[in-house]
């Protein structure tokens, strides 16, 4: 049997990994921020399947069928499809985060390929699944960073009781 895996680069994320958790399973706004996987149409719930929205450089935009396979909340996040019988072609994608400290983590993806295809699968769609995968990873790292620091300022201004003008100008209150 033929196995492959193509992976990401593992980034990481100055955010709590609860907090870019709920980014990855809010798969509704993935057009938000997700460049790769820009819609995803279904319901996350383990053994149903969903269609995955796919913008590939090299080979254009794409709807794949898969089915999703682990939600271990906040770990790990994978979907998988088999093409015919599982010895001609199956493939499994996982996202996962890993605590670094309390406010840091990292993610990382991969897409493991098996299956008398995968060789060729691998040689066709390598360049397009490593270069989405790590656009998704710095997407992520963007939006995770940005709703953090925002909820971290909200949270500052309301503890220190700063109130803003509101057409967000230079003035501020604190109270």
């Amino acid at each position: 049997m033929f196995n492959h895996t193509v992976y990401s680069d593992i980034i990481e994320i100055n955010a709590p990994k609860e907090a870019v958790w709920e980014i990855l399973v809010d798969i509704d706004n993935y057009g938000a921020w997700n460049p790769f996987t820009y819609k995803v149409d279904g319901k996350l719930q383990v053994k149903q399947p969903i269609d995955l929205h796919v913008h590939m450089k090299k080979r254009g935009d794409r709807v794949q069928t898969e089915t999703v396979e682990i939600i271990d909340a906040p770990n790990t996040l994978a979907w998988g499809m088999t093409f015919g019988l599982a010895p001609i072609m199956s493939a499994l994608r996982k996202q996962e985060l890993q605590s670094v400290s309390a406010n840091r983590c990292t993610y990382s993806t991969s897409d493991a390929f098996s299956g008398l295809l995968s060789p060729l699968v691998y040689i066709l769609f390598y360049d397009d699944v490593r270069d989405g995968f790590n656009q998704v990873a710095l997407a992520l790292k963007r939006r995770a960073e940005f709703l953090w620091n925002q909820q971290e300022i909200t949270t500052l201004k309301d503890s220190v009781g700063i109130s803003m003008d509101i057409n967000n100008k230079e003035k501020a209150t604190i109270s």
